[in-house]
């Protein structure tokens, strides 16, 4: 977790940016569930812990969790879709999202 603080005149805010990622094995299949913010450092991380993690079978990556992404967290995802991952999402932000990035996501599949 790491924290970054905004400042404006005399006061201060402080952001907790958090992503959690959960690992999931079926089978056949191996699910990543993402949820927080896919931004920075954070979203550089995704693509090492599914190649860490996830060596063998179909990947699902569901989307439903994430709440922000930024131009990082948008080049991760488009980066998966490259090499054929299945994205879930049924929120409006996920759905939204692929759409925006033109990745196929499956929603009924859960």
């Amino acid at each position: 977790m790491t924290y970054a603080a905004a400042s404006t005149g005399t006061s201060r805010a402080f952001t907790w940016v958090v992503l959690r990622t959960t690992v999931l094995y079926s089978r056949d299949l191996v699910r990543v569930v993402l949820k927080g913010e896919l931004v920075g450092e954070w979203a550089d991380c995704v693509p090492q812990s599914i190649t860490l993690f996830c060596s063998q079978g179909e990947i699902e990556i569901d989307l439903d969790g994430i709440t922000c992404v930024d131009h990082s967290g948008e080049q991760v995802l488009l980066a998966l879709q490259q090499v054929h991952r299945r994205f879930l999402g049924t929120s409006l932000f996920a759905r939204t999202l692929c759409e925006r990035l033109g990745i196929p996501v499956e929603m009924g599949a859960r």
